[in-house]
């Protein structure tokens, strides 16, 4: 039994196979080779890949046609005669490519006879990754990424970008210890990308999330709040949003994305321009409260607007300003493109997906993998957000779905946490929210593992789903995770207890923004229940077969995670169930020290293995100041450290 993923629209196979292993005489129409040689898209190791016995002129015949029909769709028919792919452009080839190449690795010789037939239902289908927050992946990780995700029919990509994750030159000299992606490697990737049919749109922060470029000297009277800002009443943040009155932020902007730009070959450009959350709190808040604080906002989106467009680019943006205040919608620019991120299974695109159609705007809605803020991802949640997304886009005339992959509060979790959101990513946008999850666990056995025993995928989906038994009411994030945390530090017991009242507070305003139904604000996790699950992964974990070239990078990838996910809720434990015992309370917190220390000392080996050393020392902070922590209780405890 044959499986091709993403599922295609019609397929048929035969009792009959191709009698011959190698190719033979390959012709394609004029209009795909000119497609491919655009893209800069050479079938030849593809071929080589499908044919093991190599050319020779006895070989299989190949013919790509050219035909009018969708974009990226294609017509694969492999017969005793030959094989001949009907397509309209160079994707539809590569992608018909693809199907030969599963179709290959599982017969392991003579190629099944079939018909079929296939085309997208979104015509975006893309990965977020964040390189902005700490970790910025090697050029080998991202080039690894690019082919798979090509494989599994991506084709659009972007890395988010703050603070200085981009080498601009002029301001190197003020982030001396970063390791950003040079101007050079971005243009590699982006001809990579495009080779693969692939557009990497260039992402760049321009007005909020600006924290790292405002805490220099040089740039602090850019900001709106020079002094900070109380952030939802809750605790004080350091200055992150432009004053967009300034001219000099402009001048910034122009900067950031005009270097930006000259490494790219997108006709796209993401400005971002999410959570300016203290626009109109400070230097303009005169201007805010006379104007509203939405025209100071728009009055920025079209300036930026007007930038880009001159410099032959079209513009992305986030929407989350916009969307919540339905009235403004039709002030977007009818030609850039906005996008609306959700990131709970329990909320739904489908309100804004309706307002974006009525008002005829071109967006594309932004799910989540759900890993972050998770050490290990929450599954169930991300496989229902993705759907999600791909239904109201499907239904509501988006564009598209762009699965974001986010590294909030120093991104500790590991690449592979995310594999299997990026998989739900693809066969959701190619086929449809109906698409079949066992499709999707049996192409990344077979392809992203290389799993015999096909056992990989289940043993990463449930590793992402500890967090149903922590019953605990929070949002974009689990107990483990909030709890070793640096959103809200504390110093001591009670500075704990109120950690975790904010952190059901927030939770509970990000419910009732998403129209979530409210819980009771109390966690009530089962220790018991949780370590027999976790026993269980672990048992998972050491049985799982991977045969793929990070074989063992993957599995210390799950068993580091799984132990950070044992470290949280040991933490917790200690802080809610042993707080009156002060012998247990020190003993279990010298336990913890020696556990995070290890912890931390493979989390080194492990983001080294995949990233730069860049921003490691500032993700890993608030490890450092857990450990500092644990000392210190251990002090007041009356019982001497170590």
């Amino acid at each position: 039994m044959y499986r091709i993923f993403p599922s295609p629209k019609r397929c048929t196979f035969y009792h009959n196979t191709l009698s011959c292993t190698s190719c033979g005489a390959v012709t394609t129409a004029p209009e795909i080779e000119e497609s491919c040689r655009a893209a800069g898209f050479d079938p030849a190791p593809l071929l080589a890949s499908v044919f093991p016995g190599g050319f020779s002129p006895e070989g299989i015949t190949l013919t790509a046609e050219y035909v009018s029909c969708a974009p990226e769709g294609f017509q694969l028919n492999i017969a005793p005669s030959g094989i001949r792919i009907s397509c309209g452009d160079g994707a539809g080839f590569f992608y018909a490519l693809g199907v030969l190449v599963q179709l290959a690795a599982q017969a392991g010789g003579p190629l099944p006879c079939a018909e079929i037939a296939d085309e997208p239902v979104l015509s975006v289908r893309g990965i977020m990754l964040d390189i902005g927050r700490d970790k910025i992946p090697s050029m080998e990780t991202l080039r690894g990424l690019i082919d798979l995700f090509a494989s599994m029919r991506i084709n659009h990509l972007q890395m988010y970008m703050e603070g200085f994750s981009f080498d601009y030159e002029d301001f190197h000299y003020l982030f001396t210890n970063e390791t950003p992606m040079t101007p050079a490697e971005f243009r590699e990737l982006s001809l990579y990308a495009r080779a693969h049919f692939i557009d990497l749109v260039p992402n760049q922060n321009v007005l909020g999330h600006m924290e790292k470029w405002l805490e220099k000297p040089q740039f602090r009277s850019l900001a709106e709040c020079e002094d900070g800002y109380i952030f939802e009443n809750l605790f004080w943040r350091p200055p992150m949003t432009l004053d967009v009155r300034d001219s000099r932020s402009f001048e910034l902007a122009e900067t950031l994305l005009g270097t930006l730009m000259e490494a790219s070959v997108s006709n796209y450009i993401n400005v971002n321009m999410d959570e300016p959350f203290e626009l109109g709190m400070g230097k303009n808040k005169e201007a805010a409260e006379k104007e509203g604080r939405l025209s100071l906002y728009f009055e920025y989106v079209e300036k930026l607007h007007d930038y880009c467009t001159s410099q032959g680019r079209k513009m992305l943006m986030w929407g989350d300003e916009i969307l919540h205040h339905p009235d403004c919608v039709s002030r977007f620019p009818k030609d850039a493109v906005l996008l609306d991120w959700i990131y709970e299974g329990d909320a739904h695109f489908e309100d804004h997906a309706k307002l974006m159609q009525k008002t005829g705007l071109n967006y594309c809605l932004c799910p989540g993998t759900s890993s972050w803020g998770s050490l290990t991802g929450r599954s169930d949640n991300m496989a229902k957000n993705i759907r999600d997304a791909a239904s109201c886009a499907i239904q509501y005339g988006g564009r598209g779905i762009i699965t974001t992959d986010w590294g909030d509060l120093g991104h500790w979790q590991y690449l592979s946490a995310s594999y299997p959101g990026f998989a739900y990513t693809a066969a959701c946008s190619w086929t449809g929210p109906e698409s079949d999850s066992d499709l999707t666990a049996w192409f990344c056995n077979r392809f992203i593992y290389e799993s015999p025993a096909e056992n990989a995928f289940q043993a990463a989906w449930d590793l992402g789903n500890y967090y149903h038994l922590e019953h605990a009411p929070l949002y974009n994030t689990t107990l483990a995770f909030a709890v070793m945390s640096s959103k809200y530090t504390f110093e001591s017991i009670e500075e704990f207890d109120a950690k975790m009242e904010r952190l059901l507070t927030l939770s509970a305003n990000i419910a009732r923004t998403n129209s979530i139904p409210p819980r009771e604000p109390a966690i009530r996790i089962d220790f018991t229940a949780m370590k027999e699950y976790l026993d269980r992964v672990e048992t998972e974990i050491s049985d799982i077969s991977l045969c793929c070239a990070d074989a063992a990078l993957i599995r210390a990838e799950m068993t580091n995670g799984l132990r950070m996910v044992r470290h949280g809720l040991h933490l917790y434990h200690t802080m809610t169930a042993l707080r009156d015992d002060p012998e247990a309370f020190s003993r279990e917190m010298a336990v913890l020290f020696d556990d995070l220390d290890e912890i931390l000392k493979i989390h080194y080996s492990l983001w080294t293995a995949r990233n730069r050393s860049g921003g490691f020392q500032r993700s890993t902070a608030h490890m450092n100041h857990l450990l500092f922590f644990y000392k210190k209780m251990q002090k007041e405890s009356g019982i001497s450290a170590k």
